[in-house]
């Protein structure tokens, strides 16, 4: 009778150690060689120096100037120094945009983790803004939000 070298608990977990590891080296060559907490403490910074809004690659620390910009739900809501490592997070394991913008009717400033389309997508732009609950999407190229609600 044949036997596996490994039991099939014990293969389930070496693939998810394998899997997590994986993981963990995408997210660390993203932000090359530099802490969440660094990454962030950068976009901090650079929020400072934007207080009307941008939207950054965290990979690059640089700004796209095309694209159809669209926050994830999920991060909604973070507008503290303390709340940015949870939208940098986010943003590694996702698109690896991070957007802040100021809402002049609460005069908060909000950073969430971001979608980038094309700019010829904005029919799903619009929908993936939809399906996370968001207000607008933002067209850099023309600096124009398109309302969705």
């Amino acid at each position: 009778m044949y036997r596996p070298i490994f039991p099939k608990k014990a293969m389930v977990m070496l693939l998810f150690a394998c899997t997590l590891l994986l993981t963990s080296c995408y997210s660390s060559s993203k932000l090359a060689g530099r802490s969440v907490r660094a990454v962030a403490d950068s976009v901090w910074t650079f929020s400072l120096q934007h207080p009307d809004g941008f939207t950054m690659d965290v990979a690059t620390m640089t700004e796209p100037t095309e694209g159809v910009v669209v926050a994830y739900a999920a991060t909604q809501g973070c507008h503290s120094r303390k709340q940015l490592g949870k939208v940098v997070r986010h943003a590694l394991r996702h698109d690896g945009y991070v957007g802040g913008w100021l809402d002049t009717s609460d005069s908060l400033y909000y950073f969430d983790s971001s979608r980038l389309f094309p700019e010829d997508s904005l029919a799903a732009a619009i929908r993936f803004g939809i399906e996370n609950e968001q207000i607008a999407v933002f067209v850099l190229s023309e600096g124009r939000e398109v309302r969705l609600k």
